[in-house]
């Protein structure tokens, strides 16, 4: 019978403690245990939540810090440098907010 994956132990890059698989954080230490985006979103966008892999101290995918990062458990000796993306429309982009669909 197969496990599952829930079940599964982790290491803790802080300490080395074995978590399950699903914790957010160590028992032991308090670290997080998943490199999540920190991107809290805004009223116009949803936040970005992207999982980075162990050593990415900012989001693959949007630039914002990561959780190892703000934790200390990853370090650049480069800023947060998140671009934000703009188009030609850029002062209207609110109305392609989910409110104004429908």
């Amino acid at each position: 019978m197969a496990s599952d994956n829930k079940e599964k132990p982790g290491n803790c890059i802080r300490c080395g403690y074995s978590y399950k698989k699903g914790s957010q954080y160590c028992a032991e230490c308090g670290a997080p245990v998943v490199n999540k985006c920190l991107d809290e979103g805004d009223l116009l966008r949803d936040p970005c939540g992207c999982v980075n892999g162990e050593d990415a101290a900012f989001c693959s995918q949007c630039g914002c810090a990561t959780a190892f990062n703000r934790a200390g458990l990853v370090t650049s000796p480069y800023p947060e440098n998140k671009v934000l993306q703009t188009d030609e429309m850029g002062e209207m982009k609110w109305f392609y907010h989910p409110f104004f669909s429908g």
